[in-house]
């Protein structure tokens, strides 16, 4: 994909040059630089893919290629949503064409679900997500193009995500579970096209689980959640691996307080405390600091 990126000149003097060779050449360079990136490599700024995106999304217009044309305006939409622009991204969805691919579909329902969430309105965002993962149920096995229009984990992450928020917290974790059932069965190749979601997913879990006041069940799966946040997306996503981080140490600490485990707890809210005054985790240094606070107290 880095490789895509760099030569991107060469196709764009190929689209001057030769428009009706070059064009499509372009479309597809594009869009394959916008989609995520490989384990270990940093991911562009929301900024640079929403750019590919938009130039996509012009080039395409220009050809007859509609399946392009179709492509590129879902992963506009897509880039608006990273780009925190929900409002733009729910909208975006809209032109996508109606005979778009089975996956195109349930790729544009998971943006629009996420979006809808950012919006606040995740009472809306349950039935377009739920309606997400039964379109991803139907799809056959995604060939190599359709693996960069999301997948079956993450449209069930969202929906587990977006379940816990309205306050369903037992079909959450149902969910989850079955979410991270999947992502164990995967090969490391396989892994690789949803590396975000098992931290995601493993790390969410534990919150709900917590909240649910099932601490033990909460503690079994913290050590395969801090695992899963280890490695490359550490280095590659900062910005997303350490406040997720922060907030599972902040629950594993109160889960193994609410089982008397006091010296781990401490260890716990401790290290949550010292990840949260790293830059990428600012915003989740008073949570941590509460609970080092609260634990201390005990």
């Amino acid at each position: 994909m880095g490789l895509v990126r760099i030569l991107l000149p060469l196709p764009r003097a190929a689209a001057r040059l030769a428009p009706e060779r070059g064009a499509p050449l372009l479309g597809a360079a594009l869009s394959y630089c916008v989609t995520p990136s490989w384990a270990g490599l940093r991911s562009p700024s929301p900024a640079r893919r929403l750019a590919w995106a938009e130039e996509a999304v012009a080039v395409y217009r220009a050809t007859a290629d509609a399946d392009g044309l179709g492509r590129a305006l879902a992963l506009r939409a897509h880039a608006l949503l990273l780009s925190g622009r929900y409002e733009e991204a729910c909208a975006a969805v809209d032109p996508v064409p109606g005979e778009a691919s089975s996956a195109l579909t349930a790729f544009v329902a998971d943006v629009r679900a996420q979006a809808l969430a950012g919006l606040g309105r995740t009472g809306e965002a349950v039935p377009v997500a739920r309606a997400s993962v039964a379109a991803y149920r139907r799809l056959p096995a995604p060939d190599r193009r359709d693996r960069a229009l999301g997948s079956l984990p993450g449209a069930l992450r969202t929906y587990g995500m977006l379940l816990a928020a309205v306050g369903r917290q037992e079909e959450s974790v149902a969910v989850y579970e079955e979410c991270a059932a999947l992502l164990a069965a995967m090969s490391l190749r396989e892994l690789t096209h949803v590396e975000l979601v098992r931290p995601q997913v493993l790390a969410e879990l534990v919150g709900v689980l917590r909240a649910l006041g099932r601490h033990e069940d909460a503690l079994g799966v913290g050590p395969e959640a801090r695992e899963a946040l280890r490695g490359p997306l550490a280095w590659s996503v900062p910005e997303i691996v350490l406040p997720l981080r922060v907030r599972l140490l902040v629950d594993l600490a109160r889960c193994h307080s609410a089982t008397g485990a006091l010296v781990e707890a401490r260890a716990c809210a401790v290290e949550a405390v010292a990840e949260a005054r790293k830059p990428h985790g600012a915003a989740e240094l008073t949570p941590a600091l509460d609970c080092l606070a609260d634990v201390l107290d005990t």
